[in-house]
């Protein structure tokens, strides 16, 4: 027996036998977005944020939780986000020791700190929801370093949701598929040797783990310096759902 139950516009269906609940609505979104620049309270410093995130409206507790905590491990990385997650509270907290730092002389006045994250459109199914944010960062030296942060959640757990387990029983078929898609879209012939040209560990290739859904199919992101030098940027690598779909065991 199954009930079909409205929460504010949340689809959710609920087993009487087992009592869990399987969400399998829609999650819509608010874009929360930050921007600081120091140059308008100290002249020649040079501090500029400019970051987004999208901020779920209607997902189920267990769900917001976890697109929140993953969300959180971007911007750990440059700003404290301990606690209720408030990216406007975090940049303000930076930027006052940034600023405290220069006018006590323990920081130069020219020392650059420019940021910038910006979400791609969430993608999402019946099964899962994913996420792609591209950031870059400058603190000095010859250039910046960027790439993309990637997470794909199962909705009906909240859990994040591996490539592997996707191609479980297919593994081999899946990844022979990949290294075709990425000779093809590096221009690598069959009859070349891929590892002398990319940094592959121990000369086979492999998937990175991070990676996302797009409409065009997945997309597996080497960031730089994971592959290849920096010289050839973020390395993106498309399987489209027609070659692929098959093999994908949705959670």
């Amino acid at each position: 027996m199954r009930k079909i139950l409205i929460l504010s516009g949340i689809a959710i269906v609920a087993s009487c036998f087992n009592n869990k609940t399987a969400f399998v609505g829609t999650v819509n979104f608010e874009k929360i977005e930050v921007s600081k620049k120091s140059s308008e309270f100290i002249p020649d410093s040079t501090y500029e944020v400019s970051a987004a995130y999208y901020n779920p409206t209607d997902a189920p507790l267990y769900l917001k939780d976890s697109i929140l905590k993953n969300t959180r491990l971007l911007f750990a990385s440059w700003f404290d986000v301990k606690g209720t997650f408030d990216l406007n509270t975090s940049v303000k907290k930076h930027f006052d020791e940034y600023r405290r730092q220069i006018e006590e002389n323990k920081l130069p006045g020219h020392t650059a700190f420019i940021l910038d994250i910006s979400p791609e459109e969430v993608y999402q199914n019946e099964h899962i929801i994913s996420f792609a944010y591209n950031w870059m960062i400058y603190e000095g030296g010859a250039h910046p370093n960027s790439g993309k942060f990637c997470f794909v959640l199962d909705k009906n757990t909240g859990n994040k949701v591996n490539y592997r387990s996707l191609t479980e029983g297919h593994e081999t078929e899946f990844l022979n598929i990949a290294e075709t898609e990425f000779r093809t879209q590096s221009g690598i012939k069959a009859d070349e040797k891929i590892y002398d040209i990319y940094w592959f560990k121990d000369g086979k290739f492999h998937l990175t783990d991070n990676y996302t859904f797009t409409s065009e199919g997945l997309v597996f992101c080497y960031n730089p310096y994971e592959i290849a030098p920096y010289s050839f940027g973020l390395i993106q690598l498309t399987l489209p759902y027609e070659k692929v779909e098959k093999l994908i065991q949705w959670p």
